[in-house]
């Protein structure tokens, strides 16, 4: 199945290839960045949030600070960043007392936005059920403080992938992430890393070649992981269980 979704992308490539050979038309056009404007090396950074866990001292826990969500360190299997393990809240998350954090951008320039993108994995197993759950995406195009404009909201599962939601493209200076629930545990809410992606304009026919290639290759990606983890292409479709039995739990120890 596989290798018949990458023949298929490579019968859009030329079918791309043909069409920006095309006079490109009077309306403004948009496609998906490829560059992660949430990064911290890409000058993304943490404005304020909620809470981080702490140690017996009162001080953060380096490998679980709110600065990994944006690092670009990832665990996967057993490659494990000794210093950046993902966030970790000092509280569940609740409804009534969300766990957040606010991004902001380079220069604390505005964005046009347009993809979000979740990668859950922490160094906690999923079976204890740390890692977030449900969320809300806000952003405000004028100071940290707000009005805040609610763009997407939804579930992430409970699987170890990288996860992608799209929305309108919107103008963005700071954008709050917000968590309501976790996957079952009453002490943290944890997340691995988060991205975010502009929309830009693809008015010159070689760049929206590019970014049409770009924009297949992670279309590609995402189905060879969806396959792996048998998941649904885009979760964000995916309406949540209507009824869910809580699992039984023991309290679990602050992360090390």
């Amino acid at each position: 199945m596989l290798k018949r979704y990458a023949v298929l992308v490579a019968q859009m490539i030329v079918v791309s290839v043909v069409a920006v050979a095309t006079p490109a038309s009077a309306a403004e056009e948009f496609a998906v960045g490829a560059t992660n404007v949430a990064l911290a090396a890409n000058g993304g950074h943490i404005v304020e949030f909620s809470s981080q866990v702490l140690d017996e001292n009162g001080k953060p826990i380096t490998q679980w600070q709110i600065n990994n969500v944006i690092d670009g360190k990832r665990i996967r299997g057993s490659d494990r960043p000794r210093d950046s393990y993902g966030w970790s809240s000092a509280a569940a998350p609740t409804p009534a007392k969300p766990q957040w954090f606010i991004l902001g951008f380079k220069d604390e320039r505005t964005r046009l936005v347009t993809r979000v993108r979740f990668d859950p994995v922490t160094d906690d197993p999923l079976e204890i059920g740390r890692w977030a759950r449900d969320f809300e995406i806000h952003v405000s195009s004028t100071t940290r403080d707000g009005p805040w404009a609610t763009v997407q909201n939804g579930r992430l599962l409970n699987k170890p992938i990288t996860q992608t939601f799209d929305f309108p493209p919107v103008e963005c200076r700071y954008m709050k992430i917000i968590f309501t629930s976790n996957w079952f545990s009453d002490q943290f809410v944890e997340l691995g890393e988060i991205e975010v992606y502009e929309a830009l304009a693809t008015g010159d026919t070689l760049d929206q070649l590019i970014l049409r290639l770009e924009n297949l290759l992670q279309d590609l990606k995402r189905y060879r992981d969806s396959v792996r983890y048998n998941q649904p292409l885009h979760p964000e479709l995916t309406p949540p269980a209507t009824t869910e039995a809580t699992p039984t739990t023991t309290t679990q120890p602050t992360p090390q």
